[in-house]
């Protein structure tokens, strides 16, 4: 019965993802991985979803948990590493940017992703400081 269940949670945060629904979508991978836990494909996916909605601590957990099933996936390095680094872990987004280069990633696309997310986190940041003194003149 768990066999069947685990599968049809994955299927479902699955379109779930595809359809936008990010925080259905975590649930639905978090409950599969209860019941298969063992699947790093599912840790792959929950990541993913973590890291689309900004919650990158969780992201690197689910991609750190992907990893230690199957250390094969280079997508996994990549992501945690552009996660990494926008939680300033330089010198651990460094090493998976090496990993995911020797598994297969493009080294070059995979800076320049890192790079426009520290941008736009800059630019998040300036943002929010406007929007605050803003709400504080009013």
């Amino acid at each position: 019965m768990s066999q069947e269940l685990w599968k049809s949670y994955f299927n479902t945060g699955l379109e779930s993802a595809k359809a936008g629904m990010l925080e259905t979508a975590i649930d639905y991978f978090e409950w599969s991985a209860k019941l298969k836990p063992d699947n790093q494909e599912i840790f792959y996916n929950l990541g993913v979803s973590y890291m689309t909605v900004g919650k990158m601590t969780e992201a690197i957990k689910a991609f750190t948990a992907s990893l230690n099933i199957d250390d094969s996936n280079s997508d996994a390095y990549a992501n945690r590493a552009i996660c990494f680094s926008y939680v300033d872990q330089k010198k651990k987004s460094l090493k998976d940017v090496a990993e995911a280069v020797k598994r297969g990633s493009i080294e070059e696309g995979l800076k320049q992703a890192i790079r426009l997310l520290e941008e736009k986190k800059i630019k998040d940041a300036k943002l929010a400081k406007i929007k605050k003194q803003t709400e504080n003149k009013n």
